[in-house]
Parts: C-alpha cells; structure tokens; sequence
C-alpha cells in the first residue's frame, strides 16, 4: 500500500465517524425539541405526561440498529 490509500484510509474513518456523530447529535436534539424530558414540570399533577420522549428513544434506537445493520449490509 502506498501512502496515499493509507492517507485516504484515515481520512475516510474520520470522516464517516463524524458524519454519524453529527447525525447521532441532530436526531438527539430533534427528540428533544418537545421540552426538556429530565425537568419535572412545576405542576406535576395537574399536567398529562406526553409520548415524546419515549418516541425520541425509540428513534435513536432505530437509527442505532440501521446504522449496524447497515454495515453488514454492502451494495
């Protein structure tokens, strides 16, 4: 191998690593775009606690499981 592949190589992986961080960053601030699930609301009883942050998990988690199956997958 010649310098230039090994250079691409690295370039690559660091690129794909932060391409997935990024997307890893905005599909977490988009599930939390409803409000801040870890803050109690003041009035606890009087307010219904909505799905959102559960639906943000499940989509992390769905993104998590495409990205891995994503890699054994080659086209």
């Amino acid at each position: 191998m010649n310098a230039n592949r090994i250079i691409d190589m690295i370039v690559r992986q660091v690129m794909r690593r932060l391409v997935n961080k990024g997307i890893d960053k905005g599909i977490d601030m988009a599930s939390r775009r409803g409000g801040n699930p870890d803050q109690a609301p003041s009035d606890a009883g009087t307010q219904k606690k909505t799905s959102a942050p559960r639906h943000g998990q499940n989509l992390r988690q769905a993104h998590r499981v495409t990205r891995q199956m994503r890699r054994f997958m080659k086209f």
